[in-house]
């Protein structure tokens, strides 16, 4: 799709001067050459008369202020703009502005793309005031990992670009000889030159370079240091700059204060000092640069600093911070090297620009992102669940889920709602949502063909009713969004309070389709009355992980000893309520029985970090026979290895049966909760014991039956298994038929 035809409307606070501003500036002009039909809104400011120049019309609306009646002006200032303008695109930079395009956009007909130039405060509600759009694009890399680690923004809608810099204007031979002499500046002078905001926040440096002039003075005599800039501290550093050229008994101070000419500042300089987009305007201009900021001190740039340098956008984030004596160090450096040396630092800065900062390659980055943005699809389906917890069976059921409904449709466009969202894409690689983040699971769940809810035991009161609650607040917001609803391999229950079961069947009532990983959850479905005619029986996704020999599961066999006659009984416990130091005690007992009547070895599979380890460490002080405790979380297909290696296992956790079950090892299910015995007359072969019955004899006396008869156990859990492996995929296959409707 061409593009260019479509009107773009680009939005910030003010023109004044500064990075961001700049960065507009520059985009709307390249836009503009390149044939892209471009219109500004802002606060105003002095870059209004360059866009004027280029015959791009601009707006004044007053988005620098969060006062109520500034934003009602705003919010109908834009309102008219967009209609009256027919504008396509709205391309928001700063907050304010894309807070004000947010409420807009739902009402009208654009497609809306940001800019994040900063990383902004996220404490008291912040967070929640920021919209970054259908698309966002960042200057660097770094905060395109602060908008995945705080907004818990889809990766796949984040683009990075750089600061695009005009190479034809910001060039070594720039004639500057009219701000030479409108400052006196002499021609035989060496000349810093720095540029930034004089404001709190920014002007840091411009307090450290007049504090160290008297050293350079006394090192490199007639130098003359130049500070380019106006802002909320200039009055502050005007009174420092007389007290110091006082001191020194000549002007060697000279303040500008804000300037619109800054090509030919950079092109006068002999060592430039400064951040972000001014240092790379000075780079542009072949000039020695020493990066340094509020933020942090890269020092003189050189091959050496490309990589940090191009991942912070030059702004020094997270760097060692700017000191007088660093920036003295490299100022002297750099005024005592030789002029081939100097040459090379121009040259190579120059160089870079050139090949990584070009205005045409922003331009072409934000046409990629305006297109991306014009023909997107929406989400195919929104997934909610226990994710993002480090908890393996409900990651296991997460990566079986994806990995089903990409078989039945490859391109499917998938999001999930984590607690982490970034460990989820990195774990998953799906875009991932926080699920606390109001708006963003809003404006997804509202996008999306279908809204999944599962799988595993979400709808239960046993944890809490809060957690129940909020899970059943999810499906009615998809269900006043007007998104089909589909509980995807649920297991139901126990739901013990009468106002809890009556909430449940009236929401469940209204889904579109319900499928369950149990005989169990339907009799309980049935009893509360839920009235949706599309239930399924199916199974737990989780039933197909197959066992693969593990790299990592091979050298825990060697780090601990074991060799193939070794026979391994895996345990897998949680805490739980009932759980004191009484059933610890019974619990190592029985263990240590069974294991030295039949030579085995236990060996802890910790499902949930930290609680379990911590659990299975207390146990396994207790026991008298040599055991283990796996250390570190495993993956999925790691722990279905490790059991499959393992003569039986007992196991507390719902999905350490489900691994065992795919693994074909007979199981000792460890009742707590109805899921455990709902799975094992499901799976039809093992045994179960009760937390409160378990006991040495109760322990060796089930052992003793699934041990002797551990083939015909397997022979049917493996006809078992096949069967249930099949119903779990038809869960993806009835959840694809619901998108596609």
């Amino acid at each position: 799709m061409d593009i260019t035809p479509k009107k773009i409307l680009m939005t910030l606070m003010r023109l004044e001067i500064g990075g961001a501003e700049t960065h507009v500036l520059e985009l709307s002009l390249e836009l503009k050459r390149q044939g892209y039909d471009v219109v500004v809104a802002s606060g105003g400011g002095v870059y209004e008369k360059p866009l004027q120049k280029a015959g791009i019309k601009h707006y004044r609306v007053p988005m620098y202020t969060k006062s109520p009646d500034k934003v009602i002006q705003s919010l109908c200032a834009l309102r008219k703009i967009i209609r009256d303008e027919k504008v396509d695109i709205v391309h928001a930079h700063g907050r304010i502005p894309a807070f004000l395009c947010g409420l807009l956009h739902p009402f009208m007909r654009f497609t809306f793309v940001t800019t994040a130039h900063w990383v902004f405060r996220t404490n008291h509600g912040f967070k929640y005031l920021s919209n970054w759009g259908q698309k966002v694009m960042s200057v660097s890399e770094d905060i395109k990992t602060y908008l995945m680690d705080n907004y818990g923004t889809d990766p796949q809608d984040i683009y990075v670009t750089i600061n695009g810099i005009d190479t034809n204007k910001f060039h070594p031979d720039a004639d500057c000889k009219d701000v030479m002499k409108e400052f006196s500046l002499s021609e035989e002078s060496q000349k810093i030159v720095y540029i930034s905001r004089m404001d709190e926040d920014r002007a840091l440096v411009a307090f450290h370079l007049a504090e160290i002039a008297p050293e350079i003075d006394r090192a490199f005599p007639g130098t003359e240091i130049v500070i380019v800039g106006g802002g909320n501290v200039y009055d502050k550093l005007e009174a420092l700059t007389e007290k110091i050229n006082a001191q020194i008994g000549r002007r060697m101070v000279v303040l500008t204060g804000g300037r619109t000419d800054i090509d030919k500042f950079a092109a006068l300089s002999d060592i430039f000092i400064g951040v972000s987009r001014s240092a790379l305007e000075a780079m542009s201009c072949a000039k020695p640069v020493i990066v340094a900021g509020n933020e942090g001190y890269l020092g003189i740039f050189d091959e050496d600093k490309l990589a940090v340098g191009i991942d912070t956008n030059f702004c020094c984030r997270g760097l060692a911070a700017s000191t007088p004596e660093l920036l003295l160090a490299d100022v002297k450096r750099v005024m005592g090297a030789g002029e081939a040396e100097k040459k090379h630092w121009g040259d190579y800065a120059r160089q870079t620009i050139c090949d990584y900062y070009s205005v045409s390659k922003m331009a072409a980055d934000n046409a990629k992102m305006y297109q991306d943005a014009v023909s997107e699809r929406p989400i195919d389906a929104v997934i909610s669940g226990y994710y993002g917890y480090e908890n393996s069976g409900d990651e296991a059921l997460l990566s079986a889920m994806l990995t089903h409904l990409k078989e039945e449709k490859p391109d499917v466009r998938l999001c999930v709602l984590s607690k982490d969202p970034k460990k989820t894409y990195e774990t998953h690689g799906v875009p991932s949502i926080n699920r606390y983040n109001y708006c963003a699971m809003t404006k997804a769940i509202k996008q999306a063909k279908l809204f999944i809810s599962g799988g595993g035991s979400l709808l239960q009161d046993v944890t809490s009713s809060r957690s129940l609650g909020y899970y059943l607040l999810l499906i009615k917001k998809a269900q006043k969004h007007g998104t089909p609803v589909m509980l995807y391999a649920n297991g139901i229950g126990p739901i013990t309070k009468s106002k809890n079961r009556k909430a449940v069947a009236k929401v469940l009532s209204m889904v579109s389709c319900i499928t369950l990983r149990d005989a169990a959850s339907k009799e309980e479905i049935d009893r509360l009355g839920v009235s949706c005619d599309a239930t399924h029986v199916t199974a737990d996704p989780a039933l197909t992980i197959d066992v693969e020999k593990t790299e990592a599961v091979d050298a825990l066999m060697k780090t601990w000893g074991v060799g193939e006659t070794d026979k391994l009984f895996g345990i897998s416990v949680r805490p739980w309520k009932t759980c004191g130091q009484e059933f610890l005690e019974r619990l190592a007992a029985a263990i240590d029985a069974v294991s030295q009547k039949r030579g085995l070895t236990p060996v802890f599979v910790p499902m949930k970090y930290p609680e379990d380890y911590e659990l299975s460490c207390a146990v396994s002080s207790r026991l008298t026979v040599p055991n283990h405790v796996v250390l570190a979380q495993l993956g999925a297909a790691e722990t279905v290895d490790l059991i499959s290696r393992m003569e039986l296992i007992l196991a507390e956790r719902l999905h350490s049966l489900i691994y065992a079950a795919n693994a074909l090892v007979p199981i000792i299910g460890l009742s707590y909760d109805v899921k455990v015995d709902a799975f094992m007359e499901y799976l039809g072969a093992g045994e179960r014991i009760s937390l409160e019955e378990l006991s040495v004899e109760s322990l060796e006396q089930v052992f003793e039956t699934i041990y002797e008869s551990r083939e015909s156990i397997c022979a049917h859990m493996r006809e078992k298994h096949d069967s249930l492996a099949k119903l779990a995929r038809d869960n993806a296959s009835i959840a694809v038929k619901l998108i596609e409707q």
